[in-house]
């Protein structure tokens, strides 16, 4: 079940298994091995993948949230935030609209 959502998690994300083992710094087999269930990341592999993809160590293993995401919501307001300071435009009222959504879909 780990490496299916890693999998998942890696393709709703756009990445090829070489893309995200480049950002995980590790090789693109191993990513293979992991999504296969033939190899078990460690546990700071495990914290660098959650990190990767803004989810929970309880969701990578559970699939189910943490009972304390407001470091991830930390996390994504940040990275969301720098994004914004990259653009030239300023957010449109559907683009406001759609963040402001999944803001307060994100609060326990």
């Amino acid at each position: 079940m780990l490496g299916q959502r890693i999998a998942m998690l890696r393709k709703q994300n756009g990445y090829s298994q070489a893309e995200l083992a480049a950002r995980l710094q590790i090789s693109s087999s191993s990513v293979g091995m992991y999504e296969q269930g033939r190899r078990e990341p460690s546990a700071a592999l495990l914290v660098a993948i959650a990190r990767e993809f803004h989810v929970s160590i309880d969701y990578l293993l559970t699939g189910q949230p943490g009972k304390n995401t407001d470091f991830l919501l930390n996390e994504l307001l940040d990275a969301a935030q720098e994004r914004l300071h990259r653009r030239a435009d300023p957010l449109s009222r559907q683009e406001l609209a759609v963040l402001l959504a999944a803001i307060l879909t994100n609060q326990p």
